[in-house]
Parts: structure tokens; sequence; C-alpha cells
């Protein structure tokens, strides 16, 4: 059973939640791009532009919300995937698409995606390793 204040920011962080997940498979799909020797891949692909923003938006909105006690843990879970997203974005944005310097903040960030969607209900995740970039993600 979840207290009133934690079903209202369950309520308002769910957008947070999902564009945290889809800067992540943004920056995936850009790897995936790189991986495959697309020369579209670069750091001024119009995908990472999105999601450079689209994290900005949801850390501002992160920033902003007053977790209950209950939702502390979740909420400290987003802010850590937002940081490993950022340290994505700022290892994309350099001269070539490294996945070495890229991958594994991304897959930090997923891993407290995980761990946010297992903190709360109402926050559901698709394995990682099931994706569409499963190869390249695990090698």
């Amino acid at each position: 059973m979840v207290d009133e204040a934690t079903a209202v920011y369950i309520l308002e962080i769910r957008k947070c939640f999902e564009d945290l997940r889809q800067v992540a498979a943004q920056i995936a799909g850009v790897l995936v791009l790189a991986e495959a020797g697309g020369k579209s891949a670069t750091p001024d692909h119009p995908m990472l532009k999105a999601a450079a923003e689209l994290h900005r938006e949801a850390v501002d909105q992160v920033r902003s919300k007053r977790p209950s006690g209950a939702a502390r843990p979740h909420h400290e879970f987003l802010s850590q995937a937002a940081e490993a997203l950022a340290i994505a974005l700022a290892a994309a944005s350099g001269r070539r698409m490294e996945t070495s310097a890229i991958l594994p903040p991304v897959r930090e960030a997923y891993k407290y995606l995980e761990r946010a969607s297992n903190a709360l209900p109402g926050f559901s995740m698709v394995a990682f390793e099931q994706g569409c970039c499963a190869i390249h993600m695990n090698s």
C-alpha cells in the first residue's frame, strides 16, 4: 500500500522516469549506428541532440520534485541514472563516437532505472539484454 504523498510523487515523476529511459535508448541507438559503421553516427547526430534536450528537461523535473520518505530511494536512483546519462552524453559529444567511453555509463544508468522501477509500483522496464541493440550492448 502506498501513502498519499508517495502516490502523488509517483504520478508526478513518471514522465521523468520515462524520459530518462528514452534518453538511454536514444544514446544506445546512436551507438548501434556507430558500431554498424553508420557515417551519420556523429556527436552532432539529431538523436543525440534530442537526447541531450530531453535529459535537461528530465533533470530539471527530477530536481524539482520532493519525494516522500517512502519515495526517497526511487528519487535517488533517478538522480543517479540522470548523472550517469550526463556522463554518457558528455562522452558522446567528443570528436568521435567512442563506444568504450559511452556504453559503460549508459549501462550504469539503465541499472539505476531498473532499481528505480523496483523501488515503487508503476514503473516498468524492458530488460536491456532483450532490446534490439542487445548484441552490441553486450559486446
